[in-house]
């Protein structure tokens, strides 16, 4: 299914019944796909809206910048059409810093949110290296470019067919797509700001990857739920959502009581 906004069509599902509601948001270079397994797993008890980020999947890609504030006020106006209130915004990597943004200017329509081994509060020198990945994004081989990156963020036990098929939904993103988020992130976000301001209930599901500084996060929301799966990359929700969802299934249950 589609909405269109300003001329650009937005994809989502619409499946499930039962409150709270939950909104799914995948990775950068990811789509909808890639949150499957927690749709089908919470649709037995939530309302479950899936979503196809501006430039993923099969929403269009249009020429513009993509800022976290771009994507985040996209999947809150999808919320609105949808008459999805107060939902538990749960996001894969650049998913949850969609997640926290629209958790952190809309809590009307995100009541919590859950992060998924995003990128939070990195240190120093990831200016450095996502300047490096832009570029090379905007060179003669992109497709390349991306593979190598994501093929860091694999685990020893994932599935040689599941990482192939993760690097091929990958490069169906386009690159003006990727290396405009890449690019905004770091020029345009600003995470302890939007952390520290948060007022509704946090989860982050660490992956044991490099990807957060969980002891300054805690300190700017001491309140935030911390989980850790065990055996996966970068990519747990499919390499092992057991974990995942028994995580996220305890949260919606006991974790939005504060």
């Amino acid at each position: 299914m589609t909405l269109i906004r300003d001329g650009t069509a937005l994809a989502y599902e619409d499946a499930g019944d039962g409150e709270p509601a939950v909104v799914l948001v995948h990775g950068i270079a990811c789509n909808r796909a890639f949150m499957a397994l927690q749709a089908r797993f919470l649709e037995a008890s939530h309302r479950v809206v899936t979503v196809d980020l501006r430039g993923h999947g099969d929403s269009d890609a249009p020429h513009q910048r993509y800022t976290i504030s771009v994507l985040a006020d996209d999947v809150g106006w999808v919320c609105e059409r949808l008459g999805v209130t107060r939902a538990v915004v749960v996001g894969h990597s650049l998913g949850g810093h969609v997640a926290l943004e629209l958790a952190t200017t809309r809590p009307d329509l995100a009541r919590a949110a859950v992060l998924i081994d995003s990128v939070l509060l990195a240190g120093a020198d990831r200016e450095h290296s996502v300047a490096s990945l832009v570029a090379g994004l905007r060179g003669p081989d992109p497709d390349r470019v991306l593979r190598d990156y994501f093929r860091r963020f694999f685990g020893l036990h994932d599935d040689p067919a599941l990482c192939d098929w993760i690097l091929e939904q990958a490069v169906g993103t386009p690159a003006h797509v990727t290396s405009s988020i890449w690019e905004e992130s770091l020029r345009a976000w600003d995470d302890a700001g939007v952390l520290s301001r948060c007022r509704v209930p946090l989860m982050y599901l660490d992956a044991g990857t490099p990807n957060a500084d969980l002891e300054r996060a805690v300190r700017l929301q001491p309140s935030m739920t911390l989980g850790r799966t065990v055996g996966s990359g970068h990519f747990s929700q499919l390499v092992c959502p057991e974990q995942v969802n028994a995580m996220l299934d305890r949260f919606l249950a006991v974790g939005l009581r504060r």
